[in-house]
Formats: structure tokens, sequence, C-alpha cells
């Protein structure tokens, strides 16, 4: 029998993955911050179907996008790979892998409500999350063709994933994380229009119907700087009108700055005709940043809580 080309391993993306881990973590921390209890089988139950279906998407959307990746001349870090522009026989194997992880993160959720008294909440967002992530590049909707492409991926970041590592300890949720979820959704637009900022001829040319190319880079930018503005003045506003909860939402509130910094830069640099690429990625660091920080935060609260 002949062993799968290890090539293949290399279309998964360890800072998408951590990325996705950290979403995770904070719906998990803010729960327990919140008074939920931390059942680390139960954890890690819910985090498998979130990395199932995060990685499904890294070979779904290589598998689709191959086209759009042979006219690129030049990877970036947070680009897809060229594995399958390189070896295109790994191509089905991408999409097997693709299907079979989605099929894996669906029928987990599914036990999870069936047999082990998870709520239907769960199986739910994971089922939605998981049509995104596959619907984001896959024929027919293709949402990254029809300009729906950056509101999957905000709801998916900013809700999908948190609300699961909340669910994980709270088992329900409460207003907080409804508040929570607008800034934290604004956050995942915020991301995916960082992300495609640099690429607009590459996309144009590839079909792509994203803001990027149907706006041009000063509007992107403009609603970068927006979202994070926005993101900023919600936390600012719940710091002085929630007082209910154990979480000082004035903390969260000067975190925000990271991102309204580097929002307010790349809003700055884009209207003196800089390029755009170095701005696009300090904006993903910077809510790489703020998760971190985020998380920081949360843990000492959790730890408090569990002691």
């Amino acid at each position: 029998m002949r062993l799968p080309d290890a090539k293949i391993l290399r279309i998964m993306r360890l800072h998408i993955v951590v990325g996705g881990a950290l979403a995770f973590s904070l719906g998990m921390l803010l729960a327990i911050a919140e008074g939920g209890s931390f059942d680390p089988a139960r954890v890690a139950l819910y985090y498998v179907v979130v990395l199932f279906g995060d990685l499904s998407t890294h070979y779904s959307n290589d598998y689709f996008d191959v086209e759009v990746d042979k006219i690129a001349e030049q990877k970036k870090f947070f680009s897809g790979s060229n594995i399958l522009v390189d070896h295109p026989s790994l191509r089905p194997l991408s999409r097997s892998i693709s299907i079979s992880l989605l099929i894996f993160s669906n029928v987990l959720a599914a036990v999870a409500v069936l047999f082990l008294e998870a709520p239907i909440e769960f199986l739910i967002i994971a089922l939605g999350a998981n049509f995104l992530g596959w619907s984001y590049s896959a024929p027919p909707l293709r949402l990254i063709s029809r300009g729906l492409g950056e509101i999957a991926v905000a709801l998916a970041t900013g809700f999908a994933i948190p609300g699961i590592g909340y669910l994980a300890v709270r088992g329900q949720f409460d207003p907080l994380f409804f508040y929570l979820a607008i800034p934290f959704v604004m956050y995942g637009l915020m991301l995916c229009l960082s992300l495609e900022a640099p690429d607009r001829e590459i996309d144009r040319k590839g079909g792509k119907s994203n803001i990027v190319v149907r706006k041009g880079e000063r509007i992107v930018f403009s609603l970068i700087s927006a979202m994070a503005l926005s993101a900023t003045l919600t936390f600012i506003f719940y710091a002085w009108e929630i007082t209910s909860t154990i979480v000082d939402l004035g903390v969260i509130a000067l975190f925000s700055i990271v991102p309204l910094t580097a929002g307010l830069l790349g809003f700055v640099a884009v209207f003196k005709k800089k390029k755009v690429t170095q701005f696009g990625t300090l904006n993903v660091a910077s809510l790489f940043f703020f998760n971190v920080l985020m998380n920081a935060y949360l843990l000492t609260i959790a730890f408090n809580h569990i002691a």
C-alpha cells in the first residue's frame, strides 16, 4: 500500500491554527471567569471539532483556489501554500482530506449533543461554521466570488470559534458573550480585510469579488480603521454601562488600542499612497497580540476563580 505524500501536510498552516486556538481559548477563559466549570475532556472534544473544521478549510481553500495561486508571483506568509500548484497530483487527496475533516468535525459535534449532553447550540454553530468554511471557496456558492467571503470569516472567527470555547465551559450563552461578540466580529472583519488588501490584482484575475477588488484599497483601509475604532468605542461603552461582571471591560478597552493604532496607521498610509502589504500584516499582528493580551488577562482571572 502506497503511503500518502508527506508534502500534503504542508498545506496545514500553523499560524492559522494558533490563531484559532487563541480565539477558542478566549471564549473558554471568558466562560471560566464568568463562573463556568472547566472539564478538560469536554474542552478537548469541543476544540477538536473546531480544529478539524479549521484544517478542513486549509485543504479546501488550496484545492479550489489552485488556479488563483498559479497567478501569484510570490506567496505571502498568510496566503495558501503552493503545494497543489507544484504538485497537481495531490489535488484529489487534498479534496478528500478536506471532506473527511469536515465530516469528522460535524459527526463529533453531533455525538457530543446526542450522547454527551452538549447543548444543541454547539451542533448548530459547528454545522454553520463548517458550512461557511467549505462554502467560502467551494462552488456552487463560493462566497468569496459573491462578495460574502468577508462576512463568513468575520462570523467564524469573531463568533463561532470563541462561542464554541464559551459553550465548552459555560454550557450556555449569556448576555456578556453576545455583547463581546459584537466587537469580536468587527475584529474578524478587520482580519479578513487585512488579509485581502495586498492581493487586489491577483484576486481580480482569479474571479474573486471581495471588497478590495470591487472598491479598492482606500475603501478597505477605511473600513479597517472604522472597525477598529468601532470596537474600541464599543468596549468603552460596555466599561461604562456593564458593571455586573468580574471581567474589567475597561482593561479590554485598553487592549483594543493595539489594533486601533495599527488600523489608523494603515488608514493614513494608504492615503499617502504607500504600499499596503506591510500595513495589512501589521493589522493581523495587532489582532494576534490583542488575543494574546486577552488570553493572559482572562487566564489570571480564571486561576483566581479555580483557586
